[in-house]
């Protein structure tokens, strides 16, 4: 795959994910192998990552998916109150059809990091991104990995809301905090993705200082 393709056209995959295909573990063990090359704080390499492949443990955190999701938009589900053929109805659509269709998907991928410096009053914002600097560039790999080989998947979060339940479910120590979630499952066939629209580099980069001149 064209690399600059495969950098621009690696999307967020829900409806295009086939529930019903099976998924190759050694696929899956090779895509991790790539994503843990990635640059992490100190090299310290102090994550674990579950793959979720269990039925009932999927049905049970795609519940515990649900209830967050709910919890998030006022008690129900939206897409369908929503105007048709809006792009705010197309990405509504998307996102509660993973909310629907969660503990079917073949495998749920949770990566875990232990977080390794200590904390000081004050220093929220340099813990969170020491933290999450380095889980995602990990997590990133893991996606392009998957898309070359026929596989999609998207970055979650919503079931932080119930992180200490998740946790209890899979065995977690307290001391390790959860990324993210991955629904991983083969794309449909023949299903592609192309570059996405994005706002123009002149309008969200600046040079020297935030007021400053475009790049």
């Amino acid at each position: 795959m064209d690399i600059d393709y495969l950098l621009t056209a690696t999307r967020s995959a829900r409806k295009s994910l086939d529930l019903d295909a099976p998924v190759d573990m050694g696929d899956i063990r090779e895509c991790l192998r790539i994503g843990l090359q990635a640059a992490n704080g100190s090299n310290q390499q102090s994550w674990r990552w579950l793959v979720v492949s269990d039925p009932a443990l999927r049905d049970e955190i795609a519940e515990l998916y649900r209830q967050s999701y709910l919890l998030r938009v006022g008690g129900q589900l939206l897409a369908d109150l929503m105007p048709p053929g809006t792009p705010e109805s197309r990405i509504m659509s998307s996102t509660e059809w993973l909310v629907e269709h969660l503990a079917q998907v073949p495998l749920l991928v949770i990566p875990c990091y232990q977080p390794y410096l200590p904390r000081i009053d004050g220093d929220e914002s340099f813990h969170q991104a020491t933290l999450y600097g380095s889980i995602f560039p990990a997590v990133w790999n893991f996606q392009l990995a998957l898309h070359t080989r026929g596989y999609g998947t998207c970055i979650t979060t919503l079931h932080l809301h119930r992180e200490p339940e998740v946790g209890q479910l899979l065995g977690i120590p307290p001391a390790y905090v959860q990324g993210c979630l991955l629904p991983v499952g083969r794309l449909r066939a023949g299903h592609t993705f192309r570059p996405a629209r994005r706002r123009p580099v002149d309008e969200v980069v600046a040079r020297d200082r935030w007021d400053g001149p475009a790049l």
